[in-house]
């Protein structure tokens, strides 16, 4: 009989009819396996919201928010090697700290270390 009360197969708690019972453990219980949709790894649906949080293969914004979106596990990479807004010392040794983008007008125009070509010989002081 389709109205005999039942627990969840999944041992999630709930107790329903035998008719609403197939619905819920395939649709609804929270202890039902899931595919993550970022790496394909399996797990209950109840783990799947702290999982995405950390998932490797989920695309975020950068950290910095310079505007490129990338998967999780990349970031540490462009933070290292590519972000624009990662704010570093020069490398011509003034001591100043600035963003990768502004350090690149910096060293070249503003520096007070950087080389200057003489008007006349062309050599760099």
């Amino acid at each position: 009989c389709g109205y005999v009360l039942e627990a969840c197969k999944l041992r999630c708690g709930v107790v329903l009819q035998r008719d609403e019972l197939k619905v819920h453990e395939k649709e609804k219980c929270t202890q039902r396996i899931v595919k993550c949709n970022h790496c394909s790894r399996e797990m209950k649906f109840c783990e799947l919201l702290k999982h995405l949080s950390k998932c490797p293969k989920m695309e975020v914004s950068c950290e910095l928010k310079c505007g490129k979106r990338l998967c999780r596990e990349n970031m540490a990479q462009h933070l290292k090697q590519e972000c624009g807004l990662v704010v570093e010392t020069c490398r011509l040794r003034c001591g100043v700290k600035m963003t990768r983008n502004e350090l690149k007008i910096h060293v070249t125009e503003t520096c007070v270390q950087r080389l200057i070509p003489c008007k006349h010989c062309k050599k760099d002081f």
